[in-house]
């Protein structure tokens, strides 16, 4: 009798600290597999910032912005952030790759970028980032370099831009300097005033919120490139932001590159 009530007592305190996780999705195309030599198998939604919510010894169930990181054999991770809507009447979609290698100075190698589609970077090889995408899948290759040796290679595939039967609603632009010289200081949103009641969020690429402003209008609303409530810009690099117009529509969400002066 006394071992039993032990049970229901070790039931009732796990079942009082249980962790209750709404599922909450964004983007439903993804996909996953072995992440590198890791054990892991790793499912995932692209284009979502992610955090762990449950793990044990070979499996872990994510939740987020960003699709977790894929593994070389020899210090290589990458990783892919898909703006996945291209409206009907502008082909916007956009994808940025995040790449380093564990351990090594980033200026003692270099990295290649092979796309399924080479015309997507018009440069070469060298596109981290490749946008005006029409809807489609596309793939990457990335490849790690120590002079001319290739030393490690990820890829990167099912990257998801989707096709949308409406033309945009509102437009955005994917650059800011926020360095007071009145050009690109704010992230602006073409349209974004006649939408009122809608919400903009602000995220670097761990999913940490920046910023969360409510009635977003360009003018007196509107992300100078701070952190929180702070006048501190934050470092250079990509985030990534959620617009919700606020009047039931399908949440948009995409990329922001800033470059400052840290």
């Amino acid at each position: 009798m006394k071992f039993f009530l032990l049970i229901l007592f070790v039931f009732s305190i796990f079942k009082i600290n249980a962790q209750t996780v709404t599922p909450y999705v964004i983007n439903s195309a993804g996909g996953g597999g072995l992440v590198g030599t890791t054990g892991y198998e790793v499912y995932y939604n692209i284009g979502e910032p992610c955090i762990t919510t449950i793990s044990n010894a070979s499996n872990m169930i994510t939740q987020g912005f960003l699709q977790p990181d894929i593994l070389g054999k020899f210090g290589l991770t990458a990783s892919a952030f898909v703006s996945p809507t291209s409206c009907i009447d502008n082909t916007d979609g956009s994808i940025v790759i995040t790449a380093n290698v564990s351990g090594i100075s980033s200026a003692s190698y270099n990295l290649g970028y092979f796309w399924n589609l080479p015309s997507v970077c018009p440069t070469g090889t060298n596109c981290s980032t490749v946008s005006n995408l029409p809807p489609g899948t596309y793939s990457v290759y990335v490849v790690y370099y120590l002079g001319s040796i290739s030393k490690d290679t990820v890829f990167i595939n099912n990257l998801v831009v989707e096709g949308s039967a409406e033309p945009c609603q509102i437009s955005f632009y994917n650059g800011m300097t926020p360095n007071g010289d009145g050009l690109n200081d704010v992230f602006f949103i073409k349209n974004i005033e006649q939408f009122k009641g809608n919400t903009v969020e602000i995220f670097n690429r761990w999913g940490q919120n920046l910023a969360i402003i409510k009635d977003y209008d360009n003018l007196n609303n509107n992300w100078k490139g701070t952190i929180g409530s702070s006048n501190e810009i934050a470092p250079s690099g990509t985030y990534f932001f959620i617009i919700n117009l606020g009047n039931g529509s399908k949440l948009i969400k995409g990329w922001i590159e800033l470059t400052s002066s840290k």
